[in-house]
């Protein structure tokens, strides 16, 4: 596995060339990017120039958000499925193999069982698209409770839902978004996890949440950055995806409300800080920054 810089699952925003140095001025190895950006650039000039930067960078791209709606009605579906053919192809050339997309956490279409096998039939769909370029899709879940809205129906909220869902997509190019604030808001536990094969899970997010927060009124804005242990004992989560051989990205993810205030420069850094610490507990090799490395070079004074 990778330490991935996501920034949309922080709340940062930026240039590409901005996002790019954060990245590597703090050790990612991996980051999330705006595909349909990359389209719209390629399409204005050419593959090449709007690709520069990151394969200047040499870094690895984690995931990608889909431009799909999973809510919305069939007709408006079906177009953007055929969007994702040209999507799918620049993403290849930039060596992207894992797209993102959330399930909507309520529905005015249909109720829970009817739109459960229209999501499905949607999943097995754009799976096989992004199979034929060797994408996966990572699938997340939405169970905080300022995102259900107003609908008139509840949709996956649960992590035995959620589960049950995905599990039964048809598709072998779709697995799971392991994100944990989601996971422990979804009434969900470390050995529910420990079943789900390597091969399933294609992106994780780590975040916490205050232990004084019931997590069953939890929003988004109690999203934290991830620490040890709490409701999920990261370390033992990542000692675990270590043992089973998953190879994928692996990234902090919070929300804005609990660092107003701060600098995008302090959130990155606090993120890396707790990646890094989770994952040397957990007994894995921690890429140095290089402000490190060039610490690390012996001082030798310039002859006169």
């Amino acid at each position: 596995m990778y330490k991935n810089f996501c920034p949309s699952a922080m709340g940062i925003n930026g240039r590409q060339s901005e996002l790019i140095e954060l990245a590597l001025t703090y050790a990612f190895s991996g980051m999330d990017i705006d595909m349909q950006d990359i389209v719209r650039r390629a399409q204005r000039t050419d593959f090449e120039d709007a690709s520069k930067y990151l394969r200047a960078a040499e870094i690895k791209i984690g995931t990608f958000p889909l431009p799909v709606g999973l809510d919305d009605d069939d007709e408006a579906f079906t177009a953007q499925v055929g969007a994702l053919h040209p999507l799918a192809e620049v993403a290849e050339k930039l060596g992207a193999t894992r797209a993102v997309v959330h399930l909507p956490a309520s529905t005015d279409r249909l109720p829970f069982n009817e739109f459960f096998d229209v999501q499905s039939s949607r999943l097995n769909q754009i799976g096989e698209v992004l199979g034929s370029r060797g994408i996966h899709l990572a699938v997340g879940f939405s169970p905080a409770k300022d995102l259900a809205g107003d609908k008139q129906f509840p949709f996956v909220n649960t992590v035995e839902s959620f589960a049950a869902l995905v599990n039964g997509v048809n598709s072998g190019h779709v697995g799971f978004l392991l994100d944990t604030f989601d996971w422990v808001v979804g009434d969900g536990a470390m050995d529910q996890i420990s079943e789900i094969p390597a091969d399933k899970v294609v992106a994780v997010r780590l975040s916490s949440i205050a232990e004084d927060v019931d997590t069953s009124a939890a929003t988004s804005g109690d999203r934290m950055l991830p620490t040890a242990q709490g409701l999920i004992d990261h370390v033992k989560l990542v000692g675990h995806l270590n043992t089973i051989g998953f190879d994928g990205p692996i990234g902090p993810a919070t929300s804005t409300a609990p660092y107003k205030g701060q600098t995008r420069e302090f959130i990155v850094q606090t993120a890396q800080e707790a990646i890094d610490g989770i994952s040397k507990e957990a007994g894995l090799d921690v890429k140095p920054l290089p402000s490190e490395l060039i610490e690390d070079i012996p001082y030798e004074p310039t002859p006169i």
